[in-house]
């Protein structure tokens, strides 16, 4: 059956209103701004520096 709850036949979703609508996208850019804001972490840091070394070093063997 998968994560997602199953609704009953004859339940229908209703549609959101404007005001709920406009509530969910506030939340959900003020959640992305605060995860945008986050500093990176040292160890994902270093592995972006390693990706971008190896890629160089490619680059030059072409």
């Amino acid at each position: 059956m998968g994560w997602a709850m199953q609704k009953p036949k004859d339940e229908q979703a209703r549609p959101l209103n404007e005001m709920a609508v406009r509530q969910i996208g506030k939340k959900l850019r003020e959640s992305f701004d605060e995860v945008v804001n986050e500093p990176v972490p040292d160890r994902f840091a270093a592995l972006l520096d390693e990706l971008e070394k190896s890629e160089g070093e490619q680059d030059k063997d072409r």
